[in-house]
């Protein structure tokens, strides 16, 4: 759990947000607030950041960034030191990946190799800015086109702490403002998911963002996981 000084800015920012828009409603003031769909996924993302994302992101550094936490970790790095047979690429640098340890793990003949921190924000560092970018939103892409999968669209790989935090907060900041000025017709409109060798399934815009927040919770608790051992990893 965060620190009660931390929980209690958080809250009180929330507080001062609801206090705000009444005040302005009673000086007869139009204030946009956003729809019911909306708001119920912005809640979720607060409680998100509040309990997971700053536990991943707060402080970091490259070494932790950077860390192994076993032989054979996937992780990111220079294209020619990459040790994996499919990795994903971009510009200079790997991100590791096995097509065929991963299907083996499916079929549980394997087990997947844990990461290091930078292959998690690789995975979902982007991935809420990107979310932000999708039609439903009035942005360019789709969700179909696979622009916000973890590995259709080539986006960033991270080598340094600095640059993957500051990514994914200015993503997180642009899908709540995205979420913010989106109405219930937005997000309740048919959209197909990513798929991958078939089209995806059908779903609606508020189903994909719920998707990608569930992605991002998750992976963010590995992150300070990952945390927790890089602290202790002398003991291990």
């Amino acid at each position: 759990m965060l620190p009660e000084p931390v929980l209690g800015d958080t809250l009180r920012r929330c507080y001062v947000r609801l206090e705000l828009v009444a005040l302005l409603r009673q000086s007869g003031q139009s204030v946009r607030v956003a729809a019911k769909r909306a708001e119920t996924l912005r809640e979720m993302m607060l409680f998100i950041e509040m309990f997971t994302l700053q536990r991943a992101w707060n402080g970091l550094t490259d070494d932790e960034l950077m860390w192994e936490p076993t032989e054979g970790a996937w992780t990111v790095g220079p294209v020619t030191q990459c040790r994996t047979a499919t990795p994903f690429v971009t510009g200079s640098l790997a991100a590791d990946f096995d097509v065929g340890v991963v299907e083996a793990a499916s079929a549980g003949n394997a087990v997947e190799p844990l990461t290091s921190i930078a292959w998690l924000f690789w995975h979902v560092g982007s991935q809420p800015g990107r979310a932000a970018e999708l039609d439903f939103f009035g942005g360019p892409h789709t969700a179909a086109d696979g622009w916000t999968s973890p590995y259709i669209a080539a986006h960033s790989i991270f080598t340094n702490a600095d640059e993957a935090v500051t990514s994914m907060r200015t993503g997180w900041v642009a899908l709540d403002s995205a979420l913010r000025s989106a109405t219930d017709e937005d997000l309740e409109r048919p959209t197909r998911f990513w798929g991958y060798g078939a089209p995806g399934p059908m779903g609606t815009g508020a189903q994909i963002v719920g998707l990608i927040l569930n992605e991002v919770s998750h992976h963010g608790t590995q992150i300070g996981v990952l945390r927790d051992l890089y602290r202790e990893r002398a003991a291990i």
